[in-house]
């Protein structure tokens, strides 16, 4: 038996994260070893049968308790990388299993995590909860979700556990002989590939729901010198699905050549205001950290967001509406349920520039009485649920992209996803764009700059808004919080104009 509380848990976590890396020399002796069947999910029929038992601890507890709920989560991953000296395969850091039981006292929530999945182990999970924890008198009452029993799994054409490891690798290797470019600027290429497949499964008193999702990280770099100036190219396809994901397009890879080229050129941008058009990553940037971090509503409870005194009042344009949207098929932040157990479905954030609803984990939502959003997500079983993002964008809008550059006299066109912050209470944010390209008189001058940071106070920015293009992209990342308790998201919208502090 290993029950362990989370304090001790999160010391001890280590010994449940395993990382192989291996040289070229060995890697398919080690796949043939057991790599190749590390997604082929030996243990899901095993993890779905313990359904019950966790049924049986959730009404165990709820003889105590007013509610109780039973998380598991299973990780299994492999990572691939080809370059110009050879490949490697690791296992991925995040590999594991474990479940969490958590108990509502009147007031807060209690929560035991462990990786003894048997039977005595739950129990002992059980027993140590009802002896560490006393119901209060309920000022807070947990409204449980209507029944519901559901199962899904990802749609894909080429499963991972289809295929060996030597089929794969020559996946990559097909991958990377088409990447590579015989240039001589050019000193590094690399091409990786690597899966994950998590299995989920939710249990409390009306709801029984397990899923399990495979996704396919694809990616390349290149780094080169001219003349003694660095350029980088980059590009990556995150997508939830099988191997038929893992291959870029011929035109990809040209403009990932192309972008490189240009930047041997970049100057620094002198900073000012400007006029500017974001492209979708950029304007997912603006999404995220404008209308991302700043209302999650556990903050709210924190008073640690500025954002909790907009509620209802206008904070962006009037054609500027906004969404968080777990529902959306294949994207990097979608998913069916969420760690608390609510359906996956739209929130819309800001609705014609008015912010009309934060997103919500099932506490915050009690505590200030809100209706619950399905963003109570954890980075893994053994971490508490935060109210989390899921896929963040500004919605479409009516403006050709095309209209918008040609009616462009001075300015930037902004394009590039590197990172970004908030500032939740001062309601200030700053991100990273790869690139701006020099706009005059609605054609490029040919000029271009790199890096770009925009930063500004987040009304003031969505206010500036003046065009929303009628196109869409969404663009995977991860997401932090705290510079912790990453999670998987997605973030995007169309083109967008507006004005900017940019340097």
């Amino acid at each position: 038996m290993n029950v362990i509380s989370r304090r001790a848990f999160l010391r001890g976590a280590g010994s449940l994260v395993g990382l192989s890396a291996l040289g070229a020399d060995r890697w398919l002796a080690a796949g043939r070893e057991g790599f190749g069947t590390a997604l082929a999910g030996p243990r899901a029929a095993a993890a779905e049968s313990l359904i019950p038992l966790f049924a049986e601890a959730v009404a165990e507890l709820e003889k105590t308790f007013s509610y109780a709920s039973v998380l598991f989560t299973e990780g299994d991953g492999i990572s691939m990388a080809r370059d110009r000296n050879g490949k490697q395969v690791s296992f991925s850091p995040f590999r594991g299993h474990g479940l969490s039981i958590r108990v509502w006292d009147g007031e807060s929530f209690h929560e035991v995590a462990s990786d003894d999945l048997s039977g005595d182990g739950i129990r002992a999970a059980v027993l140590q909860l009802r002896r560490d924890v006393a119901p209060k008198k309920e000022r807070y009452r947990i409204e449980p979700l209507s029944p519901r029993v559901g199962e899904w799994k990802t749609e894909m054409r080429i499963d991972p556990a289809s295929l060996s490891l030597e089929e794969r690798a020559g996946m990559l290797d097909a991958e990377f002989e088409r990447v590579n470019w015989d240039e001589p600027r050019v000193r590094s290429a690399r091409v990786s590939t690597d899966e994950s497949r998590v299995r989920r499964i939710f249990v409390d008193r009306n709801r029984r729901l397990a899923s399990e999702t495979v996704q396919i990280s694809h990616g390349s770099f290149m780094f080169g010198f001219d003349a003694g100036r660095p350029a980088a190219g980059f590009m990556r396809h995150i997508r939830q699905g099988g191997y038929e994901t893992a291959r870029f397009s011929d035109a990809d890879i040209e403009t990932m050549r192309a972008e490189m080229v240009e930047l041997f050129g970049a100057e620094r941008v002198p900073a000012g205001e400007y006029d500017a058009i974001f492209a979708p990553p950029v304007t997912g940037l603006l999404a995220h950290e404008s209308f991302g971090h700043g209302v999650e509503m556990d903050l709210f409870v924190k008073d640690r967001a500025k954002a909790r005194e907009f509620i209802g009042k206008q904070v962006a344009s009037t054609i500027v509406s906004l969404s968080d949207d777990p529902s959306i098929p294949g994207e990097r932040g979608s998913y069916p349920f969420d760690d608390e157990g609510m359906l996956a479905q739209p929130t819309r954030v800001i609705e014609r520039g008015i912010f009309v609803s934060p997103i919500t984990d099932l506490m915050s939502a009690t505590y200030l009485a809100r209706p619950r959003t399905p963003n109570g997500r954890v980075q893994s079983f053994d971490r508490k649920a935060y109210a989390r993002m899921s896929n963040t964008f500004i919605e479409r809008g009516e403006t050709d992209p095309a209209e918008m550059l040609a009616g462009l006299a001075d300015g930037l066109y902004i394009d590039g996803f590197r990172n970004g912050i908030e500032d939740p209470q001062g309601w200030g944010i700053q991100f990273t764009a790869q690139r701006a390209r020099e706009v005059k008189n609605g054609k490029f001058t040919g000029k271009v700059f790199t890096p770009i940071t925009v930063s500004g106070y987040v009304p003031e920015i969505l206010g500036n808004i003046t065009q929303v293009g009628n196109d869409f992209e969404i663009t995977p990342g991860s997401c932090g919080k705290g510079f912790k308790e990453f999670v998987p998201v997605g973030s995007g919208g169309p083109h967008i104009r507006t004005r900017a502090r940019v340097s």
